[in-house]
């Protein structure tokens, strides 16, 4: 019987999410740090965060296969390791950043702390008493652009147990309750019946105060902050004009990108470059088809006025400026250093005397993305395991989608 120690466990652990093609905290750790230039940033950004500091957020440009992916896994388990709590979300047709309170719903539910392997914050509520609120800031109700959702969270100490709690909790994760319901449960843990605001909630005008809610949220169960990180942020390419210009806004304050971020929460999301390069700045375009880079500040200053317009104009900017850098591809001998790191994690994992001629691969793949090098070694070493043979792959190239605007693609959003 074949024995396993602790080494040996990680190096399959890491073997198989790279075979996988998905990171894990062992992976990112076991592997050297290709790409200092990144996270170098990213540590001081979440250095300034846990002072209380809030930082701007960035975002990370790559072409197809470059690493955008893992660069985000990366942060995560930097941000994890270092106490935070982590939101990490895909955009696609079901989960957009163009209207605020569903996103929050998203990145709520996804919410991961250090040392638990459940989603969301129930297990930290669950430490904490009525009589400890006095101790945060969510009792500073105007901190907060509408009032509700901190009395929702108060109101979730109140209720003893039960249905109740369970339907607040459901409502703090962005499952909103009626107002009604929510009258009710107020009035049966508070016995009084929920104040009067001067403003009535509303969905899109105020889902930053949940947003608000949570980070404070978090930082008085313990964590130095709530990390929000976004993956394929080029699909918001495929929005409406209407819908890409509430997008860009939402990442704007998301991002601090305009110094107006009050709570404790640091944003970065990874791009393809088909979105800068198809969508904000297209050389193709004509006066009545413009690009993303004239067409959305000009929109804003018709919906919003000139304030707005600066704002957007400033987005653009900031995007393409150092505050948001790039993955850029491998040298030779960084990738020849990985793929040496995973020949000898590959060895230890199966116990056996692994052999790959490292700059043969190289040679046969050409230039390719890193996973699709990562890819190719991995299946030589495994059919050399398995069938004692060696056999160089080649690779042809892969290409990346579009990401222009696509009719039907929450298009309703432009009405």
């Amino acid at each position: 019987m074949q024995k396993y120690d602790d080494r040996r466990r990680s190096a399959i652990s890491v073997v198989e999410s790279l075979r996988s093609g998905i990171p894990s905290r062992a992976s990112t750790r076991e592997l050297s740090d290709l790409r200092p230039s990144l996270t170098q940033p990213i540590k001081q950004d979440l250095a300034a965060l846990a002072q209380g500091n809030i930082p701007k957020g960035r975002l990370i440009w790559g072409a197809y296969g470059q690493g955008k992916t893992h660069a985000l896994t990366t942060i995560e388990h930097l941000a994890l390791d270092a106490g935070f709590a982590v939101s990490r979300v895909s955009l696609s047709r079901e989960v957009s950043c163009h209207h605020l309170f569903n996103f929050y719903g998203r990145v709520a539910s996804a919410i991961r702390t250090p040392k638990s392997q459940i989603l969301g914050i129930g297990r930290s509520l669950d430490k904490k008493t009525p009589g400890d609120l006095p101790d945060s800031r969510i009792q500073d109700h105007n901190r907060y652009i509408h009032p509700l959702p901190a009395i929702v969270l108060e109101d979730y100490f109140y209720a003893n147990g039960g249905e109740e709690q369970d339907l607040l909790y459901g409502d703090l994760m962005g499952t909103r309750l009626a107002m009604p319901e929510l009258k009710r449960i107020h009035r049966n843990c508070r016995q009084e019946t929920l104040p009067k605001f001067e403003v009535t909630f509303g969905i899109r005008k105020h889902g930053a105060a949940y947003f608000g809610v949570m980070a404070d949220v978090l930082e008085w169960c313990g964590y130095k902050g709530w990390v929000i990180l976004i993956d394929e942020v080029e699909l918001i390419g495929r929005l409406g004009k209407v819908g890409r210009l509430d997008a860009y806004q939402n990442l704007n304050w998301l991002l601090n990108w305009s110094s107006n971020m009050s709570y404790p929460i640091y944003t970065v999301g990874v791009v393809a470059l088909s979105l800068r390069n198809d969508v904000w700045f297209s050389s193709d375009r004509t006066p009545s088809n413009k690009s993303d880079r004239t067409r959305i500040p000009e929109l804003a200053a018709q919906k919003f006025g000139e304030e707005a317009e600066a704002e957007m104009n400033k987005f653009f900017d900031l995007a393409i400026s150092r505050q948001c850098p790039a993955t850029e591809q491998l040298s030779p001998g960084e990738l020849s250093k990985l793929l040496e790191s995973l020949v000898n994690l590959h060895q230890i994992a199966y116990d056996w005397n692994a052999q790959l001629d490292v700059d043969k691969l190289l040679q046969h793949m050409g230039v390719q993305p890193v996973r699709t090098h990562i890819r190719a070694a991995l299946e030589v070493l495994d059919i050399e395991y398995t069938d004692k043979e060696i056999i160089i792959p080649r690779a042809t190239d892969l290409k990346e989608g579009s990401v222009q605007e696509e009719d039907g693609f929450l298009a309703e959003n432009d009405s």
